[in-house]
């Protein structure tokens, strides 16, 4: 008991510190977005936002690539935590992976990005020039950010989610005081903002190479364990091909957007984004807590309480999802209206429908922590990978016949929804999970849970115009006790017993 309530206690802490992360880069982000978007204007934006954005997908799913690296330091501090020889084998392999990652990126987006830039995309008349230095500078900041994903790993493997929240909130300032400096320099601000990024995952870096000088793992060794390597890669290598395609249906999108819209819809999209970067860090910060635990304890745990606790963390946080998303649709215009005082073009529509389908993809964590865990990714991610890009064919064949730009938001949302019955069901015939359970006890309230919340905010956004700052805030909050009401009814009791002994540990 007295060891369950230690684990807890340590859950919660981290829970706090990588909450408090959240809130801050929610602060920050959102003002460096403004400050963003009124220098660089709507055209300069959304040329950085359909050029510069693979740098911004590989840093947001950054933490799923660090996954792989982090389950088997953890998975060998479980079984054998004072034993360092294979962690540092661990370390080591995961440097050298991470370095070919690296070659093979540059040489595929290298030669792929260029060709789309000349062929493809519409950059306005006189920013091609630009448009291709933000390109270098892009994959220079992407392919350093890829090199740090094994530091990231052991920080995240230790559970230092306090220097893991003060290194996110530190690159977050430096990018808003580089948007500050741009008029200082006087250079062309898009080319001037593109060069100056690159100093951020620099700078990442070599505060973490200084830092996990602490861990008996991060010593470098140029023993070569061939077995390990092997099973490293494989699972890495399956998960960067997952993560691969994900950025590529949702990069893919942008680049349709700007083929069949312009440069406008990609700053639209830009916006709709980072709303939605924002609110899924709600989930992704409970999962980034509680991953390095359930890892470590998922080889002495029965498959029966496992699949368990996956199961409660898919309820947990789809709940967590459902609240601010909720609020957020229905009240998209004014919140936007007040954080950008200018809203682009089809921002609103394209907002609110990213968020539904961010409401379906809080349930693939813990799938992901499930598959992760047991090292059986190779299906999920073939599935996976398969759906996306079926669903990028389906986003370009409706575009190509005209459709509203706002079509494939809505293909993606159903794709989500797709993605989680495959995979779950995936994991039924490969790993014996419940799948019916799973129905009954996710899929089935979830559904239920957004038809009801749909009638009662609409009927609230219907009784209460938010024609004013005022009654937009009350509107927003009165939303948000409604859905956490909502939520709490559809708990179970074990689920709303722990949510009261977290914030019980918390306040110990």
């Amino acid at each position: 008991m007295r060891q369950s309530t230690t684990g807890v206690k340590k859950i919660a802490k981290n829970t706090g510190v990588v909450y408090l992360r959240m809130v801050l880069l929610i602060i920050i982000a959102f003002y460096t977005s403004r400050i963003l978007l009124k220098t660089l204007g709507i055209v300069d934006f959304g040329v950085y936002s359909v050029v510069g954005s693979i740098s911004s997908t590989f840093i947001a799913i950054k933490s799923l690539f660090s996954e792989s690296v982090q389950r088997f330091l953890n998975v060998s501090k479980g079984k054998n935590p004072d034993d360092y020889s294979e962690q540092i084998s661990i370390f080591n392999i995961s440097l050298i992976i991470h370095l070919v990652l690296v070659v093979v990126f540059v040489l595929i987006v290298e030669t792929i990005g260029l060709w789309l830039l000349q062929n493809k995309l519409d950059i306005p008349t006189g920013r091609y020039e630009a448009a291709c230095f933000v390109f270098h500078m892009t994959v220079l900041a992407t392919s350093i950010s890829i090199l740090s994903i094994p530091y990231d790993a052991v920080i995240v493997a230790n559970e230092k989610m306090g220097f893991y929240a003060t290194i996110s909130v530190f690159d977050a300032l430096l990018r808003l005081c580089f948007v500050f400096v741009l008029p200082i320099i006087g250079i062309d601000y898009l080319l001037s903002y593109s060069f100056l990024l690159v100093f951020i995952p620099a700078t990442t870096l070599l505060i973490q190479l200084l830092y996990v000088r602490r861990f008996s793992e991060c010593k470098y060794n140029l023993r070569f364990n061939k077995v390990l390597f092997k099973e490293i890669f494989t699972l890495s290598g399956w998960n960067f091909f997952g993560n691969i395609s994900f950025s590529l249906i949702h990069e893919g999108i942008n680049l349709f957007l700007n083929i069949f819209g312009g440069v406008v819809m990609n700053t639209a999209r830009a916006i709709a984004y980072q709303v939605k970067a924002v609110t899924s860090q709600l989930t992704a910060n409970t999962m980034l807590a509680v991953r390095p635990s359930i890892i470590q304890r998922s080889s002495s745990l029965e498959k029966k309480e496992f699949y368990e606790t996956i199961i409660t963390l898919s309820r947990i946080s789809f709940f967590l999802m459902l609240v601010p998303t909720a609020t957020l649709i229905v009240y998209t215009p004014q919140l936007l209206d007040i954080w950008l005082g200018t809203v682009p073009e089809k921002a609103t529509l394209f907002t609110r429908i990213v968020l539904i389908g961010i409401v379906f993809r809080s349930l693939h964590d813990p799938l992901n922590i499930m598959y992760m865990s047991l090292g059986k990714i190779k299906r999920m991610m073939i599935v996976e990978s398969l759906v996306m890009l079926c669903f990028l064919a389906i986003v370009y064949s409706v575009l190509k016949m005209k459709a509203p730009i706002w079509s494939p938001f809505v293909v993606l949302s159903v794709m989500e929804l797709v993605i989680i019955m495959l995979i779950s069901f995936n994991a039924r015939c490969e790993l014996e999970f419940p799948f019916n359970k799973y129905l009954r006890r996710v899929i089935y309230p979830m559904i239920l849970m957004m038809i009801v919340s749909s009638i009662i905010l609409y009927s609230l956004g219907c009784f209460l115009k938010a024609d004013s700052m005022f009654l937009t805030i009350l509107g927003a909050i009165l939303s948000a006790i409604i859905e956490i009401c909502i939520c709490f009814i559809f708990m179970e009791e074990k689920e709303q017993n722990l949510l009261k002994r977290l914030i019980k540990s918390k306040n110990d």
